[in-house]
């Protein structure tokens, strides 16, 4: 994962006037007044770089959205990487006893009966 660098005034608004001032997510201008963000079009958990090609104007309603969505893609890339190098955490179920079986009814591990 890239780490996040500080953005500083001057960076931000290079951002805001290379696109024009058009929110990238819906295409519609940022008005005089209006909050907004320099977000990430492809997020830092999902491997895009920290520089200004990667970096857009987007309106604040329009940016939360999106981060609802990217939480959801990271979240699953994570599994997916625990998965793929079988680094999930064990069952905290704990193993029968040899000759024991688990009795639904008392809830507890009784003599397997022959």
């Amino acid at each position: 994962m890239t780490k996040r660098q500080s953005l500083s005034p001057m960076k931000r608004l290079k951002v805001f006037e290379a696109a024009g001032g058009v929110c990238h997510l819906c295409g519609q201008r940022i008005q005089a007044g209006q909050k907004w963000d320099v977000e990430h079009r492809i997020p830092l958990a999902l491997g895009g770089p920290d520089d200004e090609a990667n970096m857009s104007p987007s309106h604040k309603a329009c940016h939360v959205l999106k981060s609802v969505d990217d939480f959801a893609r990271i979240s699953k890339a994570k599994r997916q990487k625990i998965k793929h190098f079988g680094a999930r955490k064990p069952s905290t179920f704990p193993k029968p006893p040899p000759g024991y079986v688990w009795d639904w009814k008392r809830s507890r591990y009784t003599k397997e009966i022959a």
